[in-house]
């Protein structure tokens, strides 16, 4: 099974970033490689900071699903303090690693 890889148009480079990519838990199927910020918990994705994954990030969706198992991994929301599109991550159906 061959699962194709979509670029993120809205993607926008940060300073002192570092790429994680995100996997599902329970099939281990790539969802994203994102750009985080600091070394803090992963809790929510910015739109504009995911790289690349096997979801196309170019549409809004309301919720990310594993492409795979269809698990749910992350809820779609507007942050509160700067207004801008996230995902906010289910805990314990990802798994994190550092590229």
């Amino acid at each position: 099974m061959d699962i194709e890889i979509y670029r993120n148009p809205n993607c926008k480079k940060v300073r002192g970033s570092h790429v994680l990519e995100v996997c599902c838990a329970y099939c281990k199927c790539l969802i994203a490689r994102y750009l985080k910020v600091g070394e803090s918990n992963l809790v929510k994705m910015y739109n504009e900071r995911i790289i690349e994954g096997t979801i196309d990030f170019s549409v809004y969706h309301g919720a990310i699903f594993c492409p795979n198992c269809g698990k749910r991994i992350a809820t779609r929301y507007t942050t509160k303090m700067d207004k801008k599109e996230a995902y906010r991550l289910t805990p314990s159906a990802f798994n994190k690693r550092k590229l």
